[in-house]
């Protein structure tokens, strides 16, 4: 059997995994509430990572002061899934190669389409809860947004792959940097310009299976 051209893809979330712009701001529209202001404050480098979660947070608690795990849980239930990521890992893992999961998207739905489609591996912000499983207000940080790329070289090193060897899918320029980590990349269904000049190939597709010949290098 032909071996693979590389040994580990990682794969944003929202917007490749998830047929949806942000599972926060899937949240944000359950409670129609706005966080253009925060994000603006974000992009423009005035909050950090913890404030840019607080502010999300906070807007959720106006609408529900008592909100609760359990409540994240059913509210991001519906979220609609990319088609063709059962087939995408299923490829990916007969061709010896490990897939993971870096999102700045919060780790519930991580979690779940990790587990379900057998993902090896994810990493993925949080929302707090205290020990009653209430929200308490704060987010849970392990993935910086305009850091993916320490995120990408933390799982190179724990399943011992080179950057060459590493492919990395995203669709905004927030996944440049996951880019610039890995020896291949792929802007998938991309939401901005930036992230297309930065892509080494561009997938517009509402499968996933369409980034495989890429990666397995069969087309």
């Amino acid at each position: 059997m032909k071996k693979a051209g590389f040994d580990l893809v990682a794969f944003d979330m929202d917007g490749v995994l998830v047929d949806y712009r942000s599972c926060w701001t899937w949240i944000h529209d359950h409670f129609s509430v706005d966080n253009e202001d925060a994000l603006n404050e974000f992009i423009d480098g005035r909050i950090d990572d913890m404030e840019f979660m607080r502010r999300d947070i906070a807007l959720w608690k106006e609408r529900s002061p008592c909100l609760c795990r359990s409540d994240l849980d059913a509210i991001l239930e519906p979220l609609p899934i990319t088609d063709g990521i059962a087939e995408t890992v299923d490829a990916l893992r007969a061709a010896g190669i490990k897939t993971v999961i870096i999102t700045g998207g919060i780790d519930i739905v991580a979690e779940r389409i990790a587990r379900h489609y057998g993902f090896d591996d994810f990493l993925a912000n949080g929302v707090e809860c205290d020990e009653r499983g209430r929200v308490t207000g704060e987010g849970v940080l392990r993935v910086e947004l305009k850091n993916k790329r320490a995120a990408l070289e933390s799982f190179l090193a724990k399943y011992s792959v080179t950057k060459e060897r590493a492919a990395s899918i995203g669709d905004s320029f927030i996944d440049i940097p996951m880019f610039e980590a890995s020896g291949m990349s792929i802007a998938y269904n991309p939401s901005d310009e930036v992230v297309v000049r930065k892509a080494t190939h561009v997938v517009r597709s509402q499968n996933l299976t369409a980034v495989l010949p890429y990666i397995l290098d069969v087309k």
